[in-house]
């Protein structure tokens, strides 16, 4: 299976993270984290929910984490973010992700950090190791595994916490959304990818 290390700004915003994860929870790819990169999204999400206001802050990120450690009993890698990794990076403080990959035979390190230097490592080259935007990543996930993809979709919208409801008086529901967004995903496999 694919094996994919999320840095922490895959794992921000809270939707991308929720259809991420529940993409690997069917099965489209194996999802890896090390353990400082779990402490930057820690005190990411901190930050984010005192700048909201948000009194409850601890409670909240408790439980994700433990979902998280729940739900991928494998994905954490021990790579501290407070060592020294010589990988070639042009942002040292980023070799815990690189570090991560490395330990967990990743295939992939997926982020939007442009400023890292990841594409350029040597070491990550030389592993084979691909680094791939996070949209990017979601869309070939998606592309290979259609039905994870619509079942990541229909999953995240039932949740209903965190995504938006439909009113129940009008318009189309989430199943029916779900259903066309499956045509229309089936209808994209069926002519190929979209010309950039």
């Amino acid at each position: 299976m694919y094996r994919a290390v999320l840095d922490t700004c895959a794992l921000v915003p809270g939707r991308q993270r929720d259809f991420l994860l529940q993409l690997a929870a069917e099965e489209a790819y194996a999802p890896l984290w090390g353990s400082g990169i779990l402490v930057e999204l820690d005190y990411v999400l901190a930050r984010l929910d005192a700048k909201r206001g948000r009194q409850d802050s601890a409670a909240y990120r408790k439980p994700l984490f433990a979902q998280m450690k729940r739900a991928f009993p494998g994905a954490e890698i021990n790579a501290p973010k407070d060592r020294d990794y010589e990988y070639g990076l042009r942002d040292p403080d980023d070799g815990h992700v690189a570090q991560a990959a490395l330990l967990g035979k990743g295939d992939a390190i997926v982020t939007d950090d442009t400023r890292a230097g990841f594409r350029t490592s040597p070491t990550l080259l030389d592993a084979g190791i691909e680094v791939v935007y996070s949209h990017e990543f979601a869309a070939n996930a998606v592309s290979a595994h259609p039905q994870a993809g619509v079942e990541s979709s229909w999953t995240s919208c039932r949740r209903g916490t965190r995504w938006p409801r439909l009113p129940r008086s009008s318009g189309p529901s989430w199943r029916g959304l779900a259903r066309d967004h499956e045509r229309v995903g089936r209808r994209c496999l069926a002519t190929g990818p979209h010309p950039r």
